[in-house]
């Protein structure tokens, strides 16, 4: 046998039937599949395209590498629903494979004769039978299931039916077989690189998805890696929290402070670690599309005249693409950031089959001719490939780009691009990376960003709230609100903040206070609502169990129209029972019943400090024609629930109606780095219309 040696208790895999067998394993999946060994088994056949630059199948499969357990959810209520709804549902879901299925192969008579003498109603039941329309899923429901229909072409199709405003970029931990053996508190710090892919973009021009691979969780010597500092972070930021309550005198007071300063400054750090030693220049690929596309234009042309004026004619479109990314970040970027990236992207991501025939002929005692990727290879080899290839030397590879990062980082004619507006940010997040605050980079932090669980689940909201997009925003009302505060009675200052504003600023809300609202109430919140604010403990989504319809209960169950805004310690976590079950979070559930948007904390956070950027995301996003306006009003009483509005203006209050710039704005409101950095949006953009 070619592929086993059956003398041996070694099988040895050849690269064709490794590839054969990932196939067999993804493609052949049971309908109810674990989530987990499906996410793995796609990572893996990634790879296996990445290494052959096959960059579409890539994209492909890393798409579908993400939250399968989610879609399982989103696709077992929608049976549920269906068959709460109609009761021939069930029956008509067979009826179309069978029939497809007795179309291609057509029975012969005797075989007639033997169906009628099994069933002497046959006629009858046809007839029965084909009285019942059988109508097909649209593409949205069909492409959250795991079938035939979750294929390249279709996926190409979603990203082109998408928002052509939005970059959709997706970050994802590579494939880790200790999964499979351990503890997720010890596997989910082993995470050494990371996948790009990057789905849409403004300089892309039809040359597809690419994905990009970044080391991770590298450290210098006598730091803890990054992975074990951020879980470090949130362990001890949970039990200062959760053990403040016990506080009794000055001194543990004290210690208290010096604690949250502590953690307030590690985790500043980690954030500072992310962009500077982790992302560094490959941040310029999480940045939004710019509004003026004049600048995208002159952009394009600074580069594309270097390119030719050096005589970089070897450089592959995916080359090109990072370049008009990088050098348009430029001005937020530092020069070691500048030079690192386009020492890497003229290196590590070139012609992978001109490299390959240029190594043959280097003699190297650190590099194997068998290399997968190109960043295995050492920089000594890279440099000897880049000059045979493009006949100069690496270095002044490096200097023709430099100079054209440095003409728009510094020229007075390339200012307006620091702060130019850019359109949305829709970041995909693997599971097991989603606990970072990748929104709080400085590359990030002013942009209008949010987070999506999957490609399936952006295009399936997108699709079912199609006619109330325009230029990639959900246009939104803002006129009804509804509101749960202290239903567990037990944060009386938080209670009394929170209702003095929203008495002041956003009167004609309704809502409950001091007490639960009726699983009824509560999701008769969701759906009449054009914004939901919950502020209580965590994220408040239990108090609409047993009132869900067509259901076992809760939020999935219904239809929801409302922007949530949950703000409980942790409120949009993801969460897992171990030992590998999938994560869950309460905004999984709002996404699966359509809610457009659900803002929320990543961990435990403070009330007063909450408060702050809740009213103010508030104040920005609701009209309101109240004065004076929100952060002009005085609040030194404001913990005993009295407002100083016998105040001036302080400044000219600019409202946002962008709800993820708003949120970006908000997260300004406290000093805290820690409590900031923990505010996340997840779901599709969004914004109040000005002709509503």
């Amino acid at each position: 046998m070619e592929d086993f040696d059956v003398f041996t208790d070694e099988i040895e895999f050849t690269k064709p039937l490794f590839k054969n067998i990932l196939n067999k394993y993804v493609y052949d999946v049971p309908s109810c599949l674990s989530g987990s060994n499906y996410q793995s088994g796609r990572k893996l056949l990634a790879e296996e395209y990445l290494e052959t630059c096959d960059e579409e199948n890539c994209a492909f499969h890393l798409s579908e590498s993400v939250s399968a357990s989610l879609r399982i959810m989103a696709v077992y209520r929608d049976e549920q629903l269906k068959a709460a709804g109609n009761k021939h549902h069930k029956i008509t879901n067979f009826i179309k494979p069978v029939q497809a299925l007795i179309d291609s192969s057509p029975i012969c008579k005797e075989d007639e004769k033997l169906f009628d003498f099994l069933s002497r109603d046959a006629a009858e039941l046809t007839k029965t039978l084909e009285s019942i329309k059988i109508e097909e899923d649209p593409l949205y429901k069909r492409y959250m299931k795991f079938s035939s229909d979750n294929n390249v072409d279709n996926f190409h199709k979603i990203l082109g039916e998408l928002p052509k405003e939005w970059t959709i970029v997706q970050l994802t931990a590579p494939y880790n077989p200790n999964e499979n053996i351990k503890p997720m508190n010890e596997f989910r710090t082993e995470i050494y690189s990371i996948y790009l892919t990057v789905f849409s973009n403004d300089y892309l021009n039809g040359i597809g998805p690419f994905t990009i691979n970044v080391p991770a969780n590298v450290n210098k010597e006598g730091e803890k890696p990054l992975f074990t500092e951020l879980y470090s972070v949130l362990d001890e930021n949970y039990d200062t929290i959760a053990n403040a309550q016990f506080l009794n005198n000055k001194r543990l007071v004290q210690n208290y402070w010096s604690r949250r300063e502590d953690i307030d400054l590690r985790m500043k750090s980690l954030i500072n670690v992310m962009d500077k030693e982790w992302l560094g220049g490959w941040g310029s690929l999480l940045t939004g599309k710019l509004i003026d596309g004049a600048l995208r234009d002159r952009i394009v042309k600074l580069v594309d005249t270097t390119i030719s004026d050096w005589g970089f004619i070897k450089l592959t479109d995916k080359q090109k693409v990072l370049l008009y990314n990088l050098i348009e970040s430029s001005p937020v970027l530092s020069s070691n950031q500048i030079k690192s990236c386009i020492r890497k992207i003229l290196t590590e991501h070139g012609n992978t089959e001109d490299i390959r025939r240029v190594i043959e002929e280097i003699d190297c005692q650190t590099c194997t001719k068998e290399f997968r990727f190109l960043n295995e290879l050492c920089l000594k080899c890279l440099s000897k490939a880049f000059e045979t290839i493009h006949h100069f030397t690496l270095v002044d590879g490096i200097r023709a780009f430099s100079q054209a990062a440095t003409s728009v980082k510094e020229g007075d004619e390339w200012a307006t691009l620091k702060k130019a507006e850019r359109y949305p940010v829709i970041l995909i997040v693997d599971e097991i990376l989603d606990s970072f605050p990748w929104e709080t980079l400085p590359i990030l932090n002013h942009h209008p960003v949010c987070r999506m669980e999957n490609i399936h689940f952006v295009y399936s909201l997108f699709k079912q709230h199609e006619k109330q997009f325009v230029d990639g925003y959900f246009e939104a009302s803002g006129g009804v609100g509804r509101y749960v505060i202290n239903p567990d009675k037990n944060l009386e200052r938080m209670e009394k903040r929170m209702c003095s504003f929203v008495k002041y600023w956003c009167e004609g809300w309704t809502g409950h206070v001091a007490e639960p609202p009726s699983p009824q109430d509560y999701l008769r919140h969701l759906t009449e609502a054009d914004i939901f604010l919950y502020c209580g403990h965590g994220d408040g989504c239990h108090l609409a169990s047993g009132g869900g319809a067509g259901s076992s209960g809760g939020v999935e169950g219904v239809r929801a129209r409302a922007a949530c805004v949950l703000a409980g310690c942790g409120s949009v976590r993801l969460t897992r029972a171990a030992p590998r079950a999938p994560p869950a979070a309460p905004h999984h559930r709002l996404h699966v019943a359509a809610s457009p948007m659900v803002i929320g904390m990543l961990w435990e956070v403070t009330d007063l400090e909450v408060d702050k950027m809740v009213s103010t995301l508030v104040a920005l996003y609701v009209p309101s024609a109240v004065t004076p306006a929100w952060p002009s009003v005085g609040k030194t009483k404001w913990s005993q629930g009295q407002l100083d509005t016998d105040v001036e203006e302080k400044s000219q209050f600019v409202p946002e109606r962008d709800l993820l710039r708003a949120v970006a704005r908000a997260r300004g409101s406290t000093n805290y780095v820690m409590i900031a950095s923990s505010m996340v949006a997840r779901g599709l953009p969004i914004r109040i219309s000005d002709t509503k």
